[in-house]
């Protein structure tokens, strides 16, 4: 791996587990297994790091989105877990306060605000669109709450399920974190929808 491509994914590692605040461009040299001349030789400041990762969050979560708009129920079930996976990755963009940026890097500081947005309209418009399908049955008064409770699992599961189980690997709290998905969405689910839930929660 290219120094570059290391320092990009272990400052993400770093920020995701110590938040941005916490992590120091020393703490990133170091884990990246360079001299912190050569971090500023690729970087500029720990902001520049954001921004790498911003993009790459974004164009991941494009690709995989597409398959949340799926019209087939198990695509877009599965499209739906596969989004979990990107916040998941990149979760410290929407759980981390950025306040300092809207001085510092107003343009950056807009493109979080702006991120996150879009992260709670793609949820709102992907639980709409799995009503609409018959992949859900619900009420218009228990879309927000299915909306936001998907949101927390996406956002806080990992920090959580980490500091709960301290002693279990990344892959099994994901799982976890997918069964707690599946669970929260399970009451809402049609006859068939469950039994393809079943399956994909059999599998986990």
């Amino acid at each position: 791996m290219k120094t570059k491509e290391k320092i990009i994914q272990e400052s993400l590692s770093l920020f995701n587990g110590n938040t941005f605040e916490l992590s120091t461009t020393n703490l990133i040299a170091k884990k990246s297994d360079v001299l912190e001349g050569s971090l500023w030789y690729h970087f500029n400041s720990k902001n520049d790091l954001v921004s790498v990762h911003t993009e790459l969050f974004l164009d991941s979560f494009k690709t995989q989105r597409i398959h949340s708009e799926s019209n087939d129920p198990k695509d877009l079930i599965l499209g739906l877990f596969s989004i979990y996976e990107v916040l998941w990755d990149y979760r410290y963009l929407m759980r981390d306060s950025f306040e300092q940026f809207s001085k510092d890097t107003p343009k950056l500081y807009k493109r979080l605000v702006d991120i996150n947005l879009e992260i709670d309209e793609w949820a709102k418009k992907t639980i709409i669109h799995a009503r609409n399908l018959g992949v859900l049955i619900l009420d218009d008064n228990d879309v927000d709450s299915v909306v936001e409770i998907s949101l927390i699992i996406g956002r806080h599961w990992l920090d959580y399920s980490m500091k709960k189980y301290p002693s279990k690997s990344n892959l099994y709290l994901r799982k976890k974190g997918i069964n707690l998905l599946i669970k929260s969405l399970y009451p809402y689910l049609s006859a068939n929808s469950k039994a393809i839930m079943d399956l994909i929660y059999e599998s986990n």
